[in-house]
């Protein structure tokens, strides 16, 4: 199989690292790719690279649009893109060499409609060891499984672009910034199947701009996200026990709240979180974490971390 891969790059002040994200996409050892630059309305010097890099490199377009948000930049990609397939990088992340050459194959199964691999996490500009990241290994119909978590970064992904259209499936709206990629591909799972690649073939960075660092905000999205998938789901005919979906999302919030010292927000999610299900541990546990005091909690998770 050799069909074209359209590559989706959305750009937003990405000057920095968006070469060194291009080159990894160049030195691909599949060569049937074109590579699509989104500039989202970028203030840096973002235009003036992207235009070099297209008149240096004949795979390469670059588009300069208003500011409109990463999924914007995402569908303003696609609908642009040549090829059959269409494949989704962000400005600051990286692919291994055989990337494309592995996953491409997996579309001559006609039910298959994305093929997603594993991903390095590279956490250095947050002083913290890299680590294999998006590990679960699911295919077919994973439908059930996605609703649980996101289970792969956008930069893994292809997907046949017939499927993205028909599903609309990035949504623009700007609570689900951070979320939109996971409710893409929980419309795709929807009407599709998906398969993977068992092996690390890109690298997801993490740094202080991420807007997935911001935990409060990718809370919210989530939820959001849950919300709009939800009549989806029950239109093909889904069984999903919606309130304990919200509640295990709940507590892994409240869980890295605790873990970042964000004791009384912590209280606030258990609680919510013990309403959905009539948890009485977890309202308890709400009630302790607003009505003790910050420094108390402090002093346990220090005792703990140093034992």
């Amino acid at each position: 199989m050799n069909a074209l891969v359209s590559v989706v790059i959305p750009v937003y002040n990405g000057a920095e690292y968006l070469e060194a994200t291009v080159n990894t996409i160049l030195a691909q050892d599949y060569d049937n790719v074109e590579i699509l630059l989104i500039n989202d309305g970028s203030k840096d010097n973002s235009e003036q690279l992207i235009n070099t890099l297209v008149e240096n490199h004949s795979s390469i377009k670059g588009f300069h649009k208003q500011n409109g948000g990463v999924a914007a930049a995402r569908n303003y990609g696609i609908e642009r893109a040549s090829g059959d397939l269409v494949a989704f990088c962000d400005q600051d992340d990286f692919w291994l060499p055989t990337k494309l050459s592995k996953q491409v194959p997996l579309f001559e199964k006609p039910k298959v409609g994305l093929v997603y691999c594993g991903a390095i996490a590279d956490y250095a500009h947050l002083n913290k060891q890299d680590k294999p990241s998006f590990e679960r290994k699911y295919r077919g119909d994973v439908f059930d499984k996605l609703i649980q978590v996101n289970m792969f970064t956008c930069c893994t992904a292809i997907a046949r672009k017939s499927l993205l259209q028909e599903t609309q499936a990035f949504d623009d709206e700007r609570s689900l910034m951070g979320v939109d990629d996971w409710l893409a591909w929980l419309k795709l799972s929807l009407v599709c199947e998906l398969d993977f690649v068992p092996e690390h073939l890109a690298i997801h960075v993490f740094h202080g701009d991420n807007y997935s660092s911001n935990e409060e905000k990718m809370h919210a999205a989530e939820l959001v996200c849950l919300d709009k998938i939800q009549p989806m789901a029950e239109k093909h005919n889904k069984s999903v026990d919606w309130n304990e979906i919200k509640q295990n999302l709940h507590v892994r919030y409240a869980n890295t709240y605790i873990y970042n010292g964000m004791f009384n927000l912590a209280g606030d999610t258990l609680l919510e979180a013990s309403k959905l299900k009539n948890n009485s541990k977890l309202s308890v546990k709400g009630r302790l974490f607003k009505t003790v005091p910050n420094c108390v909690w402090r002093l346990i998770q220090k005792t703990k971390r140093a034992i």
